[in-house]
């Protein structure tokens, strides 16, 4: 190994088989599977460009990003993988304050938890939209009951954690579906 990729890796307490992506270390094989997923939706050109197969629309085949902010670090990943199986790209934070760093123009949804330090997911929302983001923000959080009214309707949807991943799936297929009118926090 080379003295610049073993500094490299001693600053980031990293794994040669490891990466970072946007706050969440990602093991080989994962980036590999991220890597053949991209590969089957795109071909390179003959500049290096990622390119959309023919006939299809750029809206079509491009991978929707979902930033996930969660401080349970387990279910935030096993989450993560679930969608990223679905064949979403995601973005995943344990941390309210790293994910107002990320760039959110680049997000087309994002699922919250509601009781988390430094910043709980209303907090966080409206901070968001205080960036500009204008995408749906789910709430995902074991208090659901708790919760009042007023917070309730800031979120596009509220779904307890207790509930099936699939009500989940649901929820983000609909708003990402590009024929359907957002009904941003009526639910």
């Amino acid at each position: 190994m080379a003295k610049s990729a073993r500094e490299k890796q001693a600053r980031t307490n990293i794994g040669p088989r490891n990466k970072v992506i946007c706050g969440e270390e990602m093991k080989y094989s994962q980036l590999k599977r991220q890597d053949r997923l991209v590969e089957h939706s795109t071909r390179t050109t003959s500049t290096g460009l990622k390119e959309a197969p023919e006939g299809a629309s750029p809206v079509q085949n491009r991978k929707h990003r979902i930033l996930c902010v969660d401080d349970e670090i387990v279910s935030t990943r096993i989450r993560g993988e679930i969608l990223v199986d679905q064949g979403y790209s995601v973005i995943l934070h344990h941390s309210p304050l790293a994910a107002l760093r990320c760039d959110l123009s680049l997000v087309d949804l994002a699922i919250v938890d509601f009781q988390m330090p430094e910043l709980n997911g209303r907090e966080l929302l409206l901070r968001m939209r205080g960036l500009g983001a204008r995408f749906p923000i789910v709430l995902l959080t074991g208090a659901v009951d708790t919760l009042s009214h007023q917070d309730r309707i800031l979120f596009a949807r509220c779904i307890d954690k207790s509930r099936p991943i699939q009500q989940l799936l649901e929820t983000i297929a609909e708003f990402l579906d590009p024929n359907q009118i957002p009904d941003f926090g009526t639910r």
